[in-house]
């Protein structure tokens, strides 16, 4: 069989295998755990970290990569990547190069990929660029690497490293040059033997989080499905100002929650990017219905001059939510997802630095206050994108 061949083989396969994953990502035959009631306690709110010196805030690509590569390049027992789009262009290259170097040093190195995410690597698929998780050009084949590509698991949207069983860095970023070099995003480091273990835990063995209050991970998995609970928890015990930054915004109960928490007078301030990769008839609908809020008090609305990617809500200044979790249907019902939610005092670095980044961002955005008009297709194109997305 001649190379161009095999190539072509290799494509046809992928095609069908993104065909079938699409399956799943819309009618989600196998589903996730039912939402809880309560996820974060009275004492979350009640009582803020006073150190939270083993969080950091990692804002846009740069800062997030630079220490992924630093970990990889440092790692000295074992590597576990779960990314839900690998690319293969520099970035993409770049990290997988590190990884078997890492694994050619002897060092445990996993990876494992969500296949819906190979639908949004299409367009390199039809340029024969496969992902380097499918290729042993790339890290398939790799003698000590395994690598997890399983079609017919629950869809897993989250981003997460763990290194050596001491550091963490998850939130909202693919591997691929537009998280690295071009969207604006965040992730967060997770310092420390303590830390590590238990997300581990709770994220790959279903454990319950050992830590009720000041700071939780919540999750949707098999087992139960916490973050819509837990985001509508922060947003209603808000006393004076809610700040939502995300890139997709459309899931009925937390829109109803920002609502409420405007009608009884709390500043809310939601952003969204101007011109998003995708979702934005939908996007634009949650405009609508914010705006027209029956109780006459409403968000102020602001879109982000360039790509935005950012899933993180931060309330009274002082409650933070970071991760990879979108507010949309899909994301709080049937996707595996991960959010950290945190009590920190105003004065902390990971608490000031969020704080500080959302002013920015709003500094530099476009305040609308005129709902869209929006004609039948794009109206259609919203319901489509609100449930497929």
């Amino acid at each position: 069989m001649t190379v161009p061949k095999k190539i072509s083989l290799v494509s046809a396969v992928l095609a069908i295998s993104v065909i079938v994953a699409l399956f799943f990502f819309v009618f989600n035959p196998l589903g996730l755990g039912p939402e809880p009631q309560m996820v974060l306690t009275s004492e979350f709110f009640a009582a803020p970290a006073q150190d939270l010196s083993e969080l950091e805030l990692l804002v846009d690509g740069k800062e997030a990569f630079n220490a992924i590569f630093a970990a990889i390049d440092a790692a000295e027992s074992s590597v576990y990547i779960q990314t839900y789009i690998w690319k293969d262009d520099a970035t993409g290259k770049k990290v997988a190069a590190k990884l078997k170097s890492a694994a050619d040093r002897g060092v445990r190195v996993t990876v494992s990929k969500d296949m819906l995410g190979t639908f949004f690597e299409l367009g390199d698929l039809l340029k024969r660029k496969p992902s380097p998780v499918f290729t042993k050009a790339g890290l398939r084949g790799h003698k000590d690497i395994k690598v997890d590509t399983d079609l017919f698991a629950d869809t897993d949207h989250s981003k997460y490293c763990i290194f050596d069983g001491r550091t963490v860095i998850f939130g909202g970023m693919n591997i691929a040059d537009e998280y690295h070099l071009q969207w604006h995003d965040y992730m967060v480091l997770l310092r420390g033997k303590k830390w590590a273990e238990a997300f581990t835990n709770k994220v790959l063995r279903n454990l319950p989080w050992p830590h009720s209050s000041p700071v939780v991970l919540a999750v949707n998995n098999s087992k139960e499905t916490e973050i819509r609970t837990a985001t509508i928890e922060i947003i209603d015990h808000a006393k004076n100002k809610v700040v939502v930054e995300h890139a997709y915004f459309s899931d009925d109960k937390v829109i109803e929650a920002v609502k409420r928490a405007a009608a009884r007078g709390v500043g809310v301030e939601v952003i969204l990017p101007k011109l998003p990769d995708t979702h934005i008839y939908a996007n634009m609908v949650t405009v609508n219905r914010l705006l027209g809020a029956e109780s006459g008090k409403v968000p102020r609305i602001f879109l982000y001059p360039r790509m935005s990617h950012a899933k993180v809500i931060m309330t009274d200044g002082r409650i933070a939510a970071v991760g990879s979790a979108n507010l949309t249907p899909r994301s709080m019902l049937t996707s595996k997802e991960i959010t950290l939610f945190v009590h920190g005092v105003p004065d902390s670095s990971f608490i000031r630095r969020l704080r500080e980044q959302l002013e920015a961002d709003i500094a530099v955005s476009e305040e609308i206050s005129v709902p869209f008009v929006l004609g039948p297709l794009e109206k259609v194109e919203a319901v489509a994108g609100k449930y497929v997305w």
